[in-house]
């Protein structure tokens, strides 16, 4: 979808969208009696600006139609109620057919981020509401389609402020958009080498370097936990390091990390059938590193970041990791492996060991890690945990603004003995059934230097729809991507 910024009362186009809070007397480009016309026969509908409801209004010859969603009432107002009411607009313009579509943006919004905020906001819902993934079907010849064209139509002469929030509404809405098309990819066509020649083209000169370690670069660094996981599988195991540096001097220095299991069958300890099929999902977290530096190639920070991506197949073959094993991981720590579907974990060990050597600010990591977060979070909010109990609570609340949504877990030392093993320094699993997210978080702390700040974000719930729901699609969501770039811009 192509979006533009135009000034301009009056929206010439054939359809035009409008966002409205509960009770408005005015629409954008109109005179208050005309719009209290407009209004009066939507209500007639039942609409009157609630939030998740919509309205198609006409022209008086027809040809012209205003899809008006609501916001709900303006003092529950949030930046998530703009992004789902565009989103509600775009869906209903998509089932008329419109192939153009003028936003039409309020003379003045009175919210927090003033009309830029509101736009930015607006363009965000549209845009990943239009996602499709189609890269291996054909259209139907009566499927919808979102519109092409998405004219952001000023009040008047369109300020700096609001062209710059929409490009980079856009931008950003483009890397979440290929992080999903990472995520929805069929696993064989994203083998762990296919990734890294992925990341080799996001490479951009004097902004972004991307080194990859391949098997004999992760035997020589020591990095068996990535080696011991892909070890079942004919494709080989790599780890992807990406590094973006501002144009001055950086003010931190962050290292995001992103779980990268291409396909994750359970290995040895096998996954039932039912339901595997979305184990192509297992890497989205480092589909959300992939996406960071996309976005990274086009815009401004002024933090250094380096981004890791270890990337395997866990896969039962004839060299597959067992059950009872022992690991050496980068830095020394020995793991037993009581489990070969809890490999997330073991890969992240060697990322962030690794990580931790380029002395950083803050470390992050991003992993669809237990299925006992989902239990306990649902598929809406995502888990975190950390050392950096600052830092957390700002990511919990620009995951408020983002509107995706993060819950803290505590990381208790006296849980720590659930990880006690008798032949290595810790194993790979907690106690059965009982606290194991908090128990993967454990585990991941011990390869986390103690002066490192580190948060681990669980999205093993988050990062996957099995059906689709406002702006976000059935498949890949981009989650955490949106609110991972509001932290380090607010860095």
């Amino acid at each position: 979808m192509n979006v533009e910024v135009i000034g301009g009362r009056q929206w010439r186009g054939k359809f035009a969208a409008a966002l409205v809070f509960e009770g408005a007397d005015s629409l954008p480009g109109m005179s208050r009696a005309e719009a209290k016309r407009f209004l009066a026969v939507a209500e007639e509908e039942g609409f009157r600006g609630q939030k998740g409801k919509t309205a198609l209004l006409r022209s008086n010859q027809g040809r012209r139609r205003l899809v008006v969603a609501g916001l709900g009432k303006r003092a529950e107002f949030e930046p998530e109620r703009v992004r789902v009411a565009a989103a509600g607009a775009l869906k209903q313009a998509e089932a008329l057919g419109a192939v153009e579509l003028g936003l039409l943006l309020p003379e003045a919004s009175g919210v927090p981020g003033g009309l830029p905020g509101f736009a930015a906001a607006a363009v965000e819902g549209m845009l990943l509401a239009g996602y499709r993934y189609t890269e291996h079907r054909k259209a139907k010849p009566d499927e919808s389609r979102p519109p092409a064209e998405l004219k952001v139509v000023a009040p008047g002469k369109p300020a700096p402020a609001l062209a710059r929030a929409v490009d980079e509404a856009t931008k950003l809405c483009e890397a979440v958009r290929y992080a999903r098309d990472l995520v929805n990819e069929p696993p064989s066509r994203k083998a762990p080498e296919m990734m890294a020649e992925l990341a080799n083209w996001l490479a951009k000169p004097g902004r972004v370097t991307v080194e990859v370690l391949r098997k004999d670069d992760l035997v020589r660094e020591g990095m068996n936990g990535i080696l011991r996981v892909g070890a079942g599988s004919h494709e080989p195991p790599c780890l992807v390091h990406f590094r973006y540096r501002p144009k001055g001097a950086p003010k931190k220095k962050v290292v995001v990390i992103g779980k990268g299991i291409t396909f994750d069958s359970g290995g040895l300890c096998i996954k039932p059938a039912t339901g595997m099929d979305t184990m192509k999902c297992d890497m989205a977290g480092a589909a959300a590193v992939f996406g960071l530096f996309r976005l990274l190639g086009h815009l401004d920070l002024a933090v250094e970041v380096h981004g890791l991506a270890p990337l395997a197949e866990n896969m039962p073959g004839g060299g597959a990791q067992k059950p009872g094993d022992v690991i050496r991981h980068y830095g020394g720590k020995t793991v037993e492996v009581l489990n070969t579907d809890a490999e997330g974990r073991l890969v992240l060990a060697d990322a962030l060991a690794w990580g931790s050597t380029l002395k950083p600010d803050l470390m992050l990591d991003m992993a669809t890690l237990t299925g006992a977060c989902v239990i306990a979070l649902g598929d809406e909010v995502s888990g975190v945990m950390g050392t950096d109990q600052a830092t957390i609570d700002k990511l919990v609340e620009l995951g408020r603004q983002t509107g995706e949504s993060f819950w803290q877990l505590p990381l208790p030392d006296s849980y720590r003995s659930h990880l006690k093993s008798k032949v290595a320094d810790i194993k790979n699993t907690g106690k059965p059934r009982v606290a194991g997210t908090i128990a993967a978080g454990l585990f991941l702390k011990e390869f986390v230097a103690d002066k490192v700040p580190w948060l681990h974000l669980d999205i093993a719930g988050t990062a996957w729809n099995d059906s689709a729901r406002d702006y976000l699609p059935a498949g890949g969501t981009g989650v955490p991507l949106r609110t991972l770039f509001a932290l380090l811009r607010g860095l």
